[in-house]
């Protein structure tokens, strides 16, 4: 990755910098809820069908990713930037599993994994997008992703335990234990699907797309009021997700469309509002009221890569380093959990505002440097 100084340009897209600050907040409060006496369901992922807050997390980033790619590449990229970012990011993403899993074993290496999805949905955007920058066309491109991949779902789930596709039968377990090797996928394919596979990418292909078609509307529609689309096409999307809900409840797991859809209609109706605060009436960065709100989410979401991967490897570390006291052996995490349960009742959580506290200083030191860690 390549550390850069960057000036803030005057203008810039609060709504989207400050959405992407938020869910990269929230990222870091929910993941670092450490398991205890208390379980807080919403910090941990739904075991196949359902919903938590702990879901959406994702989801909203690879959405914003493409609102993002629409707002920096407005210009023009030349192909052989984004080649070498997507090998960048798959080269990144091995490196990153070596150290989140604590080992150096290639047999069981796992070839996929967020930062793999991420270059291979940058790549397959910018390709499609080099030829079609209508948020319409894009809009009905994405649905027709998701209308394909749910009927291919709904298919193979009629072969399934009540007929719905399950842990054990389902479309990722077949195709990407087949291209990559059980050994290769999410926990050696013990769970029976891949959460970053082929098939899951396959849908996030649609949120990239709907998150282009959004960034595509904030540029270009300032002066006739972006929200207001934005809005319309949240409650488009919402009803489409309760639509396929019917058929396929909402599950993160394999991505399915309801759950793809609802989580784009979030990302819409969300960036809508924080439009009609932040960018609408054209405010300025130095705006005393709104100065702490901005440079706070700003931070985060300008670094967003740089906390919302730094934060697993940082945790691989506690976990994994430790240290002999009093004879007994212990990680850094279980001193620091420890630690914390020595002055507080509520130990799970205020280790959690802890570990958000650490990273927002990290962020902020770095927004103030004006440095940003970019891939």
């Amino acid at each position: 990755m390549v550390q850069e100084r960057m000036l803030i340009k005057k203008n810039r897209v609060y709504s989207l910098d400050i959405l992407r600050g938020i869910i990269v907040v929230l990222s870091v409060y929910l993941s670092m809820i450490p398991y205890g006496e208390y379980e807080f369901a919403y910090s941990r992922h739904a075991e196949w069908y359902g919903l938590t807050l702990v879901d959406i997390i994702l989801p909203s980033f690879i959405t914003i990713f493409g609102a993002s790619m629409a707002i920096a590449y407005q210009h023009g990229v030349k192909w052989g930037k984004i080649l070498k970012r997507t090998v960048r990011l798959i080269l990144y993403g091995l490196i990153f599993t070596i150290i989140v899993s604590w080992s150096l074993d290639l047999s069981i290496l796992r070839f996929t994994g967020v930062l793999q999805m991420f270059g291979i949905l940058g790549l397959v955007t910018y390709m499609i997008t080099r030829k079609i920058q209508s948020p319409l066309i894009l809009i009905l491109i994405a649905l027709g992703i998701s209308t394909v991949y749910g009927s291919g779902l709904l298919i193979w789930g009629q072969g399934c335990e009540n007929q719905l596709p399950q842990p054990s039968c389902n479309l990722s377990g077949i195709v990407d234990g087949k291209v990559f090797g059980e050994n290769h996928i999410y926990h050696q394919g013990e769970r029976g699907f891949d959460p970053e596979g082929l098939m899951s990418s396959f849908s996030a292909l649609s949120n990239v797309l709907l998150g282009y078609a959004f960034g595509r509307l904030l540029l270009t529609r300032k002066e006739t009021g972006a929200w207001k689309e934005l809005i319309g096409i949240s409650l488009v999307l919402f009803a489409l997700s309760f639509l396929w809900n019917q058929y396929l409840p909402f599950n993160k797991r394999i991505w399915d469309p309801a759950f793809s859809l609802l989580i784009a209609g979030i990302i819409s109706s969300t960036l809508s509002l924080l439009y009609l605060i932040f960018d609408k009436r054209e405010i300025d960065a130095k705006e005393t009221a709104l100065k702490p709100i901005v440079f706070y989410f700003e931070a985060f979401g300008r670094n967003s890569f740089l906390v919302y991967f730094g934060k697993y490897i940082l945790s691989s570390i506690l976990l994994h380093v430790t240290f002999r006291i009093r004879n007994e052996e212990l990680t850094l995490y279980r001193s620091l959990v420890n630690w914390v349960d020595t002055f507080t009742a509520y130990p799970q959580i205020t280790y959690a505002l802890l570990m958000v506290g650490l990273w927002t200083a990290v962020a902020l030191i770095l927004h103030k440097m004006r440095w940003y860690l970019k891939v």
